[in-house]
């Protein structure tokens, strides 16, 4: 009978870790050689750009901020000019009206001159998911898509919206004013370039239900259309 022999405990354990470590390693070299390549540069700031623009999106104020930033608009003494390239001068606010000294300069529109009206509505938006062109009155009805909504009784608005007036006798003009409370059927806006003189940051109430004109708010030589929804 012969005699088997036998390796030493010591020496197989020895051999079976360095077994073990070649296919580790080899595993470790499939797996690396398998892995998706790295996207590149463009693809990254693609999706670079989707996320700020994410991010941006997440940044629009809240109906709460908008109505705040409105009352504030109302209560606080803000910059204008009586004359181009005059000096500049603090408002005096009064109850619901601050008054910015006739002549369409205010820091709203940049002291240009021009009527204002959408200037303030985009101000109180934070200037976030405005139209093109805000200051145009009317961009808020013809250049919002679905965010725009037509009047209809039942359909009310909510404080952070827009309303939207086009002129009875020029329908590319018109007025628009921010809302900052609904009661039953009245609504509430402080609104710019309006109120006394024409030339204030002012505060309305408006029955949804008004039958002059064509019905909803209403406003003389005006005709109501709608609202642009903050959300």
């Amino acid at each position: 009978m012969t005699k088997s022999t036998t390796m030493p405990v010591s020496e197989n354990t020895r051999i079976v870790a360095l077994a073990l470590s070649a296919l580790l390693a080899g595993g470790l070299a499939v797996s690396q050689a398998q892995a998706a390549p790295a996207e590149p540069a463009s693809a990254t700031a693609a999706t670079t750009g989707e996320k700020s623009a994410a991010s941006a999106s997440s940044l629009a104020l809240t109906r709460q901020q908008i109505v705040a930033k409105a009352e504030h608009a109302l209560k606080t003494p803000t910059k204008y000019r009586t004359a181009k390239n005059g000096p500049i001068k603090l408002s005096t606010p009064k109850g619901n009206n601050n008054y910015l000294g006739g002549h369409n300069l205010n820091v709203y529109n940049n002291y240009n001159g021009q009527s204002w009206c959408g200037h303030f509505a985009a101000e109180m938006w934070g200037k976030q998911g405005v139209p093109a062109k805000y200051e145009a009155s009317q961009r808020w009805r013809t250049h919002m898509g679905n965010r725009f909504h037509p009047y209809r009784v039942n359909r009310l608005p909510q404080p952070g919206d827009v309303l939207v007036w086009t002129n009875t006798s020029n329908s590319a003009f018109g007025h628009v004013g921010v809302v900052v409370s609904v009661k039953d059927r009245s609504v509430t806006t402080i609104e710019g370039n309006a109120g006394a003189g024409t030339d204030s940051v002012t505060r309305q109430t408006y029955s949804w239900d008004d039958k002059r004109a064509t019905g909803g708010p209403y406003l003389p030589s005006k005709k109501f259309t709608g609202f642009a929804s903050a959300r």
